[in-house]
């Protein structure tokens, strides 16, 4: 039998949690104004939204990121440093995706009292059928970003309403910004309306339904987990079937099953980025070797890949089996040079 203290152990750590999860939820939802002497503290979980709050506050302060996109975020542990930032912030925005964002729940857990905005939820996002489940990467689509930049600017002018006229000005001209993206988009729409592609990971699908991209595989079936063989071959069969013009690779993951699939059927390559903080290795939207900095820059960096397309890399050796390849061959020369040497200073008893 469970003893009386165990019983009343147990219903107080229930109670416990249960204050906290629910001091938690109000203070997510509740919006205070900020009494400061200096700009507003905001803090963003990864660099996209980093860019949105930062377009809102521009002229007045910028938002420092966790994530900054070099980086897998769905791994991504952050520093003491980087939770000490967000346990200082007036506001911590983030996506609210957990396999995004895994580490955010637990430091809000440990820093109650943060006021934070959620950006997604269930409503923006649409079933895709490649992954059989809801696809989180919505921001891809500027339609949608215009809702998150909205939502941002109305939790900024309630904390800080004596720069509402700022951030307003700031907001309006980056719905601009956005609307001239969205007619980029629109007219790269006729340059790649029906293509068909392969993905590794289905971050696009989005911005692929804005062009009109048709996507026939993924390479990953599940998070962070390598691909079977049998698996491969349904995705090799696609792109013969399907005629699939290009494979979507990401520059945050790794290319080797990508480069081995392209040579064996003769599809190109391409790498776009569903984040901000990737080198422009072809200086598309800034100059050669500068990181993409901000959203816009990254959709339109976006177009141009598609726009570039390239075979798969040569096949290389690595030094590793040069290496194995000279010492097996220096041993057998020289077990060879020492057997002709032995049986040369044999003995003759003709």
């Amino acid at each position: 039998m469970i003893s009386m203290a165990k019983i009343t152990g147990k219903i107080l750590v229930t109670f416990t949690l249960f204050i906290l999860c629910g001091t938690l939820v109000t203070v997510t939802n509740t919006s205070t104004t900020v009494t400061t002497n200096g700009p507003l503290n905001i803090v963003a979980s990864i660099s996209i939204v980093a860019d949105f709050a930062s377009q809102i506050g521009e002229g007045l302060f910028s938002v420092p990121s966790i994530v900054t996109g070099t980086e897998n975020p769905h791994i991504y542990e952050p520093t003491p440093s980087e939770i000490e930032l967000v346990a200082s912030a007036d506001l911590f925005i983030r996506f609210g995706l957990e396999d995004l964002e895994p580490w955010v729940d637990a430091v809000l857990l440990a820093n109650p009292f943060v006021p934070v905005l959620t950006l997604v939820n269930s409503s923006l996002m649409r079933f895709d059928p490649l992954i059989e489940a809801d696809n989180p990467h919505v921001w891809l689509d500027p339609n949608i970003a215009k809702i998150f930049v909205g939502n941002i600017y109305d939790e900024i002018a309630s904390l800080d309403p004596s720069n509402n006229a700022t951030y307003l000005s700031n907001r309006d001209d980056y719905f601009d910004e956005l609307d001239n993206l969205l007619a980029d988009i629109s007219i790269a729409a006729t340059e790649f309306s029906g293509l068909k592609v392969v993905v590794h990971h289905p971050a696009f699908m989005y911005l692929f339904d804005l062009l009109g991209i048709e996507r026939v595989a993924t390479i990953e079936e599940h998070e962070g987990e390598e691909p079977s063989a049998e698996h491969i071959a349904e995705v090799v069969q696609a792109i013969v079937a399907e005629n699939a013009s290009i494979i979507i690779n990401q520059p945050q993951l790794e290319e080797e099953e990508i480069i081995e699939i392209a040579r064996d059927t003769g599809i190109l390559i391409t790498e776009l980025t569903p984040l901000l903080g990737i080198i422009d290795e072809n200086g598309y939207v800034v100059s050669n070797g500068s990181l993409i900095e901000s959203y816009i820059d990254m959709i339109l960096f976006n177009l141009e890949a598609l726009r570039n397309p390239h075979e798969p890399a040569v096949a290389n050796l690595n030094w590793y089996w040069w290496t194995l390849v000279g010492f097996g061959a220096a041993s057998f020369v020289g077990t060879w040079i020492t057997v002709f040497i032995v049986r040369s200073k044999k003995p003759s008893y003709r």
